[in-house]
């Protein structure tokens, strides 16, 4: 039997009645456009402290070929082909953040530096999103929630830092929460439809699909939840009914089709590939980005295991320990607002947020995706978390009366203020944040991965122009800067190529390399090292730290034994080696790589019992050097045959 539309109920509208805001609707509106737009100018001025990040270049690089596809007219096809690996996957990606930032950085603001450009961009389109955090929760709740949501956005540390420079993933939540936004209001006013609704929600998808090809998931959303709300008020049956479905659904379908062709072709407007075959080129790219696989060693609950190894529970770990207790708290404390929800009509709209929250994370679980990076793939699940949270809190300070109402708000000023501390203390690295319950940052620290993205890479290089005399050295050449992180410092140093050459290490090879400075990020240094606190080196002369957990660091090249020993073995001269690492380790007792050589020296002159405790010291520091372990099984061998 259908079900029938239900009459008002003087009880539940008495229920309503006591849900008492501590705000009144005009002054909390008033209030979120005020910090609105105070957190847009500070965003933005921000942006200008933050460091290049490991994929930036790429897009740049890729704007710069959108750019020139559009501006061409379609002539210069760089931007759709193959043109380097690994540049060659960025034409599967929208170029809606990435030629919009071109054309802002050589076009608009053709004079002032391009990263800053595209910095400032990044930081407004992460504004956007938080904004539209707030505005989601209007729609549902009031301004009061909407308040309380964009102050969860805005002191979500790991959102608001990678706001500054994450051109895929912060760029692809924005758009999501707009479409989210336009998904509901479209749901609300779904019995007398407008077509600027309609039209803003095809463009809001489409701007997401011109972002990421996963974007497109936004209209299979947005179709079952349109179809979920006549189901929900009107029953099954009558709504597959001939009648039925006459009567409720076909008045709105025109909407719906305008909706979703607006958001398919408005996507393509951005995307060259997706434009020059519009039928087929978004579905090769959604088949093979879904299959793509990323390999690549994370660390992970204090073991190195491959992205393709991860266990089902890793996204829903780094929610765990890398949101806000705001939002933990206020995520549990959901639960219990369903019913009045329910009481007041607005039980889909708070289902449909649950399941952009469940949904995503369950499906990678089931494909068992390759997952790296923490949780900024998923920056696009994140803010249904903190709508959640938000509509609980303003619940809860809404039911309860006087002095109970304060308490609640007293206990949400302090939950704010813990993060806020964090950020203000560690800008700009407020994006290797850990909650409370894994014991910050430093219960996190070699057990998780800190800084991947290279951030702290950039005060590294500042400290090095501000610090050091960066002359051309006195035989002419160049000063040399070598870095695991070169991308960042080789556009950080782009302005003194003239006196300064930077080139790619590894951290372990640093010996082998005739540089006299050195930088240097935490990832990829084994966990031993952490923990026994041999990183960053005893040559460091700069470090970056977190609440006092070094991110990243500078090594300053005082002498050149290590070097010189390192070019005496290769010549095959072990007496001069040794001579070298055996000074060298005097000074710098805990290089790992300078024992090791050092192990090498010994055993090439005889002295195999100095090899032995010499490679045993370097396997003290760094155990998991599966050369030094070989070599120390070599050395017990050739021992007992003595």
């Amino acid at each position: 039997m259908a079900k029938q539309q239900e009459k008002p109920n003087p009880i539940k509208q008495k229920i309503a009645e006591v849900l008492t805001p501590l705000l009144p609707e005009s002054l909390a509106k008033k209030i979120f456009l005020g910090l609105a737009a105070i957190s847009l100018i500070t965003m933005v001025y921000l942006s200008k402290d933050y460091g290049i990040t490991g994929d930036e270049n790429y897009h740049r690089v890729y704007g710069h070929h959108v750019l020139d596809f559009y501006t061409s007219l379609g002539k210069d096809t760089t931007a759709i082909t193959a043109y380097g690996d690994p540049d060659s996957l960025m034409r599967y990606y929208g170029g809606f953040y990435d030629g919009t930032a071109s054309f802002l950085a050589l076009k608009v603001f053709k004079n002032s530096d391009e990263w800053r450009v595209r910095h400032a961009w990044n930081a407004t389109l992460g504004w956007v999103g938080m904004v539209a955090v707030g505005l989601i929760v209007a729609e549902i709740a009031g301004w009061q929630a909407a308040l309380i949501a964009f102050l969860f956005m805005v002191l979500s540390p790991r959102f608001f830092g990678e706001s500054m420079n994450n051109p895929k993933d912060i760029p692809m939540a924005t758009g999501y929460m707009l479409s989210y936004l336009f998904i509901i209001r479209f749901l609300k006013s779904i019995d007398n439809p407008s077509w600027k609704t309609a039209i803003f929600l095809g463009l809001s998808i489409g701007m997401t699909m011109g972002i990421r090809i996963g974007g497109l998931l936004l209209i299979p959303y947005f179709l079952l939840f349109y179809g979920l709300y006549f189901v929900y008020n009107y029953g099954f049956a009558t709504t597959l009914s001939v009648d039925g479905f006459k009567k409720h659904v076909v008045p709105t379908l025109k909407y719906v089709v305008v909706a979703v062709v607006i958001s398919y072709f408005f996507s393509l407007l951005f995307w060259p590939f997706g434009l020059v075959k519009p039928f087929t080129n978004p579905f090769i790219t959604l088949e093979y980005m879904s299959k793509f696989p990323v390999t690549i060693r994370i660390l992970f609950e204090g073991e190195s295991i491959s992205s393709t190894e991860v266990p089902w529970y890793y996204i829903p770990k780094w929610f765990m320990i890398s949101t806000p207790l705001f939002g933990l708290i206020g995520l549990a404390a959901s639960f219990f607002i369903l019913g009045n929800y329910k009481r007041n009509g607005k039980l889909l709209l708070i289902a449909f947020i649950y399941f952009t929250l469940v949904f995503p994370v369950a499906y990678v679980v089931y494909k068992k995706s390759a997952l790296y990076d923490t949780m900024r793939h998923f920056f696009f699940v994140y803010p249904s978390i903190i709508i959640l949270a938000a509509l609980a809190f303003d619940y809860f300070i809404n039911k309860y009366q006087k002095n109970a109402k304060y308490i609640i708000a007293g206990v949400l000023v302090v939950l704010l203020l813990l993060p806020g501390r964090f950020m203000f203390a560690n800008h700009p690295n407020e994006y290797v944040y850990f909650n409370e319950l894994i014991g910050g940052a430093e219960g996190a620290y070699g057990n998780y991965e800190m800084d991947y993205y290279m951030n702290s890479v950039h005060q590294c290089d500042e400290w090095i122009k501000k610090n050091e005399k960066l002359e051309r050295k006195p035989d002419g050449s160049k000063i040399k800067i070598m870095s695991t992180a070169i991308a960042p410092v080789y556009f950080d140093f782009l302005a003194d190529s003239a006196k300064i050459e930077t080139r790619y290490t590894r951290y372990y090879e640093r010996i082998d390399k005739d540089a006299d400075y050195f930088v240097f990020y935490s990832r990829f240094i084994d966990r031993q090292q952490l923990l026994n606190k041999t990183w960053p080196p005893e040559q460091a002369v700069f470090v970056t730290y977190v609440d006092g957990i070094p991110l990243s660091c500078v090594i300053k090249r005082t002498d050149r034994m290590d070097y010189e020993g390192f070019q005496a073995l290769q010549k095959g001269d072990y007496a001069t080696a040794l001579q070298k690492f055996q000074a060298y380790v005097q000074k710098y007792p805990q290089n790992e790589t300078a024992l090791l050589y050092l192990g090498i020296a010994y055993a090439q002159t005889g002295q195999i019992d100095n090899a032995i405790a010499a490679v045993q010291a370097s396997l003290n520091i760094y155990g998991n050097n599966g050369y030094a372990a070989n070599l120390m099984n070599q050395l017990y061998a050739a021992k007992q045959q003595r």
